[in-house]
């Protein structure tokens, strides 16, 4: 999330007695959090980014809700993707040489069956802890659960496609070739400068070679910056398809929310 300013929508309908069947999705950084309260209709009743460190009162009063379906999107310290058919479940202690922390307890384990691949990973622990505190109930997922799962759609049989999902202050670039997951690796990036050197590091990693077929990217529209940045590496560039319906009466607020499709798209598909 990139945006300058701050933003703060309630629907004229949201209505406290509704609770029970709205969901709360968090999407939260490591400089700004976000809230987004959708009802049964797949309304959008509130939309509020804030900075992480500084919630203001209406962030503290939403946060201190008894939502019951709660989904929160956290970064990943660190992720290793094993292929379907070596994977397996007893030698967790060989994948677990290629994370972060050697505490097995922090490690999550979930399987992407339309790629057969099976991801290994831990979420930064300050903000695990921090949102499990809020919400012990929630339903926590990572980024690549997310765009992982809506990427099919723009892969072809034949030819590269690269992902790349911009949050705060990392990417995460990503790789089909011929139809085959290759490769998923994230960067912490302040610029364009940033970007441009690790988006050729990868591909010179991994044998990719450039332009591209087609870029897709999520987490920023495509006037941004960065996605002007990436056209230097494809063909095509296009934001990641959406997979699920969702509407608010807010032509701003709208606009804002095609950099959270991703996010949307897992919570309203499970």
């Amino acid at each position: 999330m990139h945006q300058e300013q701050y933003m703060k929508y309630t629907s004229a309908n949201f209505q406290i007695h509704y609770l029970s069947s709205y969901t709360l999705l968090v999407k939260t950084d490591f400089i700004h959090d976000t809230l987004i309260v959708l009802d049964k209709e797949r309304e959008i009743q509130v939309f509020h980014i804030y900075p992480s460190n500084e919630p203001d009162g209406d962030a503290m009063k939403l946060l201190g809700l008894p939502f019951q379906n709660v989904y929160v999107m956290l970064p990943s310290q660190s992720t290793v993707f094993i292929p379907g058919e070596v994977f397996r479940a007893e030698e967790l202690d060989t994948y677990q040489a290629f994370l972060l922390d050697e505490n097995k307890n922090r490690t999550e384990i979930h399987t992407l069956d339309n790629m057969n691949i099976t991801a290994c990973y831990q979420y930064d622990m300050l903000l695990h802890n921090r949102w499990k505190n809020i919400f012990p109930n929630a339903v926590f997922f990572t980024p690549f659960q997310a765009v992982l799962g809506q990427i099919q759609t723009h892969v072809p049989l034949q030819g590269t496609v690269l992902g790349v999902h911009f949050t705060d202050v990392q990417m995460d670039i990503y790789a089909f070739v011929n139809g085959q997951f290759k490769a998923y690796q994230s960067f912490e990036i302040s610029n364009s400068n940033d970007l441009n050197y690790f988006v050729l590091t990868f591909c010179q990693a991994f044998y990719i070679s450039l332009p591209v077929q087609k870029i897709v990217v999520s987490g920023i529209e495509l006037e941004h910056t960065y996605a002007l940045s990436l056209k230097q590496f494809t063909k095509q560039i296009t934001l990641i398809s959406e997979l699920a319906y969702w509407k608010v009466d807010d032509g701003e607020v709208g606009r804002s929310l095609t950099e959270y499709q991703g996010t949307l798209d897992f919570v309203l598909c499970v």
